[in-house]
């Protein structure tokens, strides 16, 4: 998965590629400390705000850990989708919510609420962490 090309500059492009290769959640400083690896020339200040311009687009989600720390993935915006999230080696896998409907019309139905949004997420161990 990639950004959309009509709003690609190099620093989004190197930003995009570094999450992409990675299937968990990564603060801006890991992804500061890739590029300053890769002699790439873009500051921490750069990373953040390519940060919250893909966020504001809808190509990359984020979560903040229990130390309050923000992170940050490439996601699909077009399906809606939970996350999985190994406690060892950070991987996440995309959850489906079909679920959810059935959970928004009994809150409806015996509660009364009308359900407008929701965010879940679930955390244990991946397949290559449990062998």
């Amino acid at each position: 998965m990639g950004i959309r090309a009509d709003y690609v500059t190099r620093p989004r492009e190197l930003i995009a590629n570094i999450l992409g290769r990675e299937q968990r959640f990564l603060s801006a400083a890991e992804i500061h400390h890739d590029l300053e690896a890769a002699h790439a020339k873009v500051s921490l200040s750069t990373v953040y705000r390519t940060l919250d311009y893909l966020q504001s687009k809808g190509e990359v989600t984020s979560r903040s850990d229990s130390a309050g720390e923000t992170a940050f993935m490439l996601c699909e915006p077009e399906r809606h989708h939970h996350h999985a999230i190994c406690r060892v080696c950070g991987r996440v896998e995309d959850v489906d919510c079909a679920a959810m409907d059935s959970f928004a019309d009994a809150l409806r139905t015996h509660n009364g609420f009308e359900l407008d949004g929701h965010a879940m997420e679930f955390f244990g161990r991946c397949r290559a962490c449990r062998t």
